[in-house]
């Protein structure tokens, strides 16, 4: 372990901070005297990080805030506010979502895209997203309010982007919007694949799978209050999706794992994943003796 501030090897054991947690182990830096605790990605929390993963676990299973609120309640005897457990979606959901970024997967080179309704208060928007077929990668995703062709370019845009190489095949539904897309996006290559739901050659069934998984989680919200929460929970349901959730295709394995993302999590994989990302040391030194 390193200090801290002076990034120092001559880190020794210096005690015990009460916290209301539990005990935590504090170092003491042997050259600076910087005293610090070990951040896990949970140090500026006063609740367990087992509670608080929970939460996660739950909320992205589907479970209303107040059913939240009453397991922890009840299993880990933590009364929050439903407030907190919004926070903490938003938080770790920015958190997890920077720290996915930076790596890198192997997918396959056909992809399927599509998008679905979502409503923000009484008015339908729209969710653009695409997934790789062999792994089942969520690859790429979009919010917008409208269905035009200007929404499928930043859509398609985003694909070519966040894939780190480009597939051969994109498989899309008829939707007018998609061809032009295609044309000003990928003007060299040929990768759009099109065809009419009724045809046999087409079938986009894993990317409506995956719409019926989220319908499923965000339906006991009866809508978002506006773009921004439906942004923050989308970019949360994608890291679950990707990192925390097992496919029964995939032979009870993540999709990161298929897309041999291997981070070795624990049990607990929203714990382990949230302490695996390298959070920004805190620079707060503690006068504790």
């Amino acid at each position: 372990m390193k200090c801290e501030r002076c990034k120092c090897g001559s880190v020794v054991k210096h005690g015990f901070v009460r916290r209301r947690v539990g005990l935590t182990r504090r170092y003491l830096c042997k050259k600076c005297g910087y005293k610090f605790i070990k951040n896990d990605g949970f140090k500026q929390y006063r609740h367990d990080s087992n509670a608080i993963t929970a939460a996660l676990d739950l909320r992205a299973k589907g479970l209303s805030l107040a059913d939240v609120v009453d397991h922890l309640d009840q299993h880990h005897k933590v009364k929050i506010s439903r407030k907190t457990i919004l926070d903490w979606q938003r938080k770790f959901g920015e958190k997890l979502k920077s720290f996915s970024q930076t790596l890198t997967p192997f997918l396959g080179d056909v992809f399927h895209a599509d998008e679905m309704f979502f409503k923000v208060r009484k008015l339908w928007n729209y969710y653009w997203d695409c997934m790789d077929y062999w792994t089942k990668f969520l690859v790429a995703d979009h919010v917008s309010n409208i269905r035009e062709d200007k929404e499928a370019v930043l859509f398609l845009n985003k694909i070519k982007k966040e894939s780190p190489r480009l597939p051969s095949e994109i498989h899309t539904d008829c939707s007018y919007d998609y061809p032009p897309a295609f044309k000003k996006v990928f003007p060299r290559r040929r990768i759009h694949v099109q065809f009419p739901a009724w045809k046999k050659k087409f079938k986009n069934n894993p990317i409506e799978r995956l719409h019926n998984t989220i319908k499923q989680r965000y339906k006991t919200f009866r809508g978002f209050d506006n773009i921004k929460s439906s942004t923050e929970f989308f970019d949360f349901y994608k890291v679950y999706y990707n990192f925390i959730r097992k496919h029964t295709s995939l032979g009870f394995i993540t999709p990161a794992q298929a897309a041999k993302i291997e981070l070795n999590l624990g049990r607990n994989r929203f714990k382990s994943l949230i302490e695996r990302q390298w959070p920004k040391p805190n620079l707060i030194r503690l006068f504790l003796s």
